[in-house]
């Protein structure tokens, strides 16, 4: 299941708000989330007070192998968050090819 931090919308017509949410990729845009981390209002002038996030469940959701959106990772930027990266997996070592014999020449 690929799992996606992205934004949901909230408020009233002209007065946007968003949260921000862990969501099954194939979960429409205003659907049922897996897990609420935060909110994020547009309308704040300051920047730093725009997004409110929990870091540490953040963290444990980038851990557990969940990608953000391009506009939550944007937003995060613009504000001066640092998105948490994920532990490098080991890839499996891929098996070496036998050198082929070299052809004896004929004679």
């Amino acid at each position: 299941m690929a799992v996606r931090i992205r934004l949901t919308r909230f408020g009233r017509k002209n007065r946007p708000h968003y949260r921000i949410a862990v969501f099954d990729a194939q979960t429409r845009r205003d659907g049922r989330y897996l897990e609420l981390l935060g909110s994020y209002d547009p309308l704040v002038h300051e920047p730093k007070d725009k997004v409110k996030v929990d870091a540490d469940r953040l963290a444990a959701w980038v851990h557990q192998g969940a990608l953000a959106t391009p506009a939550v990772a944007q937003l995060f930027r613009h504000c001066g968050l640092k998105m948490p990266v994920a532990p490098k997996t080991a890839k499996p070592k891929a098996k070496k090819a036998k050198p082929a014999a070299k052809a004896a020449p004929k004679k």
